[in-house]
């Protein structure tokens, strides 16, 4: 099924309404430039049976790699990086396992064992934890560094400094070591659903921000959305709940 090629200025968009489809990319001009000079297609009927495809190019201008994940991938990260990749056996790897979200903070090379291994465990793990917690991680193309990041839809408290403080977000800063970061995803994720509740301490970050609590008293038909202090507040309950917590750009700095 063809796809039709639009971008703002943060989303390279590919769109299909006769089956409702919908992927992207960063926006880069000289990327657009690139994939806007082809034609793009998904394969329509494992789409909408819901079976694993990606979106592709039919033509060969762009070098012999058609699958838009490898071409976002060599656009960044140059044709070289990608073949010794290749022939080290990692493959492009999509953190959130959307095969349609090639945005670059969500691209990585990782060896194809640990990708399996995430696909039997974190990936099928993940959105069943959701009523707990969202968890996400992404990678910084300008630092090379990851970011884990967790949304809590329930009551949930870490120590510092001798003290419990609620939060309702948390991120995780490491260095740029791929296996590192998912078996602590991992690890957090296993915890989180267990036990509802881990160690900092055991995690092999660099740094690290939360985002505080924010208790109010509720009252009838309380919209999702108020305000507090001068800012919009998310109200999480029965009816709301985090899905995903974007990254802290400062916190890559």
């Amino acid at each position: 099924m063809k796809l039709e090629i639009s971008h703002d200025n943060n989303k390279i968009c590919f769109k299909n309404s006769e089956i409702g489809f919908y992927g992207y990319t960063t926006f880069n001009q000289d990327l657009f430039e690139k994939i806007n000079s082809v034609g793009w297609s998904v394969n329509d009927k494992k789409f909408l049976n819901k079976e694993k495809t990606y979106i592709k190019t039919g033509s060969k201008k762009l070098g012999k790699y058609q699958y838009l994940h490898q071409i976002v991938m060599i656009h960044w990260y140059g044709l070289d990086k990608f073949e010794e990749a290749n022939r080290k056996k990692f493959i492009v790897e999509h953190h959130d396992n959307d095969g349609f979200n090639c945005l670059i903070e969500n691209l990585s090379f990782a060896p194809d064992n640990v990708n399996k291994a995430k696909g039997l465990t974190y990936d099928q793990e993940r959105p069943n934890a959701l009523p707990i917690v969202a968890i996400n991680f992404f990678k910084d193309f300008d630092t090379k560094k990851y970011q884990i990041t967790l949304g809590f839809n329930i009551d949930f408290s870490i120590r510092e400094d001798g003290k419990l403080k609620s939060i309702t977000a948390l991120y995780l800063v490491y260095e740029d070591d791929f296996r590192i970061v998912i078996n602590d995803a991992s690890n957090l994720l296993y915890n989180l659903i267990e036990y509802k509740e881990f160690d900092l301490s055991k995690l092999q970050l660099i740094d690290y921000k939360y985002t505080e609590t924010i208790y109010t008293q509720k009252y009838e038909d309380m919209p999702p959305l108020i305000e507090v202090d001068g800012e919009m507040a998310l109200v999480l309950d029965e009816r709301t709940r985090l899905v995903s917590v974007a990254p802290d750009s400062e916190l890559y700095k």
